[in-house]
């Protein structure tokens, strides 16, 4: 079983890769904006949740070693009736995880985080096995899910939300330097996407465990 990386905070740099800051990424990148109340409910399409999903990265020919993806997860709690901008985001934890076309579900990336964030951003640098990525390879389906943490570290009820890879805004861009990936995900209702996720208790096991029976997707890079 994977480990759940350790906690992190704004703008600091985890092991395995995993950094936290409180504002946007690079455009090369997968994005996530997963909004959950004060007391999030499970529900196979949670009403306070969402997510996005975009990822994207460099394959340089002549500098393989420079080549790499850029994976990263964005948390943004949700905003008031009014429009304006809602209480802090209590401690809490995150994981999304990815359905491919060969039928097998793939941790993607988790993490968690400290309170009184408005926005959290979790980014992982990754290297296929071999460049370039195929948008192809990418999952098809995300699942995103997010609970709260209480003073012990105990999680709380866990949010959930759905994407789809936007296959129509894929692109991918050659020049005689090497390729440029962007994947886009949208949401997704989730009588569109659950039934991907239900071998087993993906977000619980990761939630009370902090560790994924899932297998994690490619191989993390600090570079």
């Amino acid at each position: 079983m994977l480990p759940y990386p350790p906690t992190t905070t704004r703008g600091r740099t985890s092991r395995c890769g995993t950094s936290v800051a409180g504002a946007a990424l690079v455009t090369a990148a997968l994005a996530l904006n997963a909004l959950f109340a004060s007391a999030p409910v499970r529900a196979d399409d949670t009403p306070t949740a969402h997510a996005t999903m975009m990822v994207g990265g460099n394959y340089f020919t002549r500098h393989l070693k420079d080549s790499k993806y850029t994976i990263l997860a964005t948390f943004m709690a949700p905003g008031n009736p009014d429009g304006s901008e809602s209480a802090e985001v209590p401690a809490g934890g995150m994981a999304v995880f990815g359905w491919f076309e060969t039928g097998e579900v793939q941790l993607l990336h988790t993490v968690e985080y400290l309170p009184s964030m408005q926005q959290m951003v979790a980014r992982r640098n990754v290297k296929p096995a071999k460049f370039p990525l195929d948008p192809k390879a990418t999952p098809l389906y995300t699942m995103v899910c997010g609970w709260p943490l209480d003073d012990q570290r105990a999680p709380g009820k866990i949010s959930v939300a759905y994407a789809e890879r936007d296959d129509a805004n894929t692109q991918v861009k050659e020049s005689s330097v090497g390729t440029l990936l962007t994947v886009h995900w949208v949401k997704v209702p989730a009588s569109r996407a659950a039934k991907n996720f239900q071998a087993m208790d993906y977000c619980g096991e990761v939630a009370t465990t902090k560790k994924s029976s899932a297998p994690l997707w490619l191989i993390t890079t600090k570079e």
